[in-house]
């Protein structure tokens, strides 16, 4: 019934999933109207959100939802919105840049250079590295990126739970009084 007349190739939802054709700006715009419509308080939505986006700096990769998840409902936070915040924290475009970062504030933290970076510069570089070394040697590289994602984590969280409370109350405050103009228009004429 909603479908679209013309299926879309597996090439044209790739290129959607990369880059949205109704551009960006429009694209946040739409999670923007999403995210103020969640049921439940900014409080409760920002809460989920920011857990979302913080998990992905951790480098628990295929336990972000699970974990998220979890997290949200022991801290009483939006389940929804963390879904979202997972996957707008840890996409295509970020996740690289994640793993490089903690990785190396870990080896900041840790004040040395482990072995890792050479098993790193090979994962970058697409040399030699497989899933058989990072099996050999998990905590050359899982050492200091769970260092290094503790203060990203702590980052991430405050400054994703500050914004979106703000934009969410606003949004909700805003709603809110579109819909009682709508149902009492003659409260705005006495007031005026």
């Amino acid at each position: 019934m909603f479908s679209r007349r013309t299926p879309r190739s597996r090439g044209q939802k790739f290129r959607e999933a990369l880059w949205p054709t109704m551009g960006m700006k429009r694209l946040g715009l739409y999670y923007k109207h999403r995210m103020g419509r969640l049921p439940g308080t900014p409080e409760f939505i920002a809460k989920g959100l920011a857990l979302g986006v913080s998990i992905s700096f951790t480098p628990l990769i295929g336990f972000h939802m699970l974990l998220g998840a979890g997290l949200s409902w022991c801290l009483r936070g939006s389940i929804l919105a963390m879904l979202f915040g997972s996957v707008l924290g840890g996409n295509i475009w970020t996740l690289p840049l994640i793993w490089l970062g903690t990785y190396k504030l870990g080896n900041l933290i840790l004040g040395s250079h482990h072995h890792g970076m050479h098993v790193m510069n090979e994962a970058i570089k697409g040399d030699s590295f497989t899933m058989h070394t990072l099996m050999e040697k998990p905590m050359q590289l899982l050492l200091p990126m769970s260092v290094g994602c503790i203060p990203m984590v702590i980052i991430s969280f405050s400054v994703t739970y500050w914004l979106t409370l703000n934009i969410v109350r606003k949004y909700k405050a805003a709603r809110l009084e579109r819909i009682r103009a709508r149902h009492h228009p003659h409260l705005d004429d006495t007031a005026a």
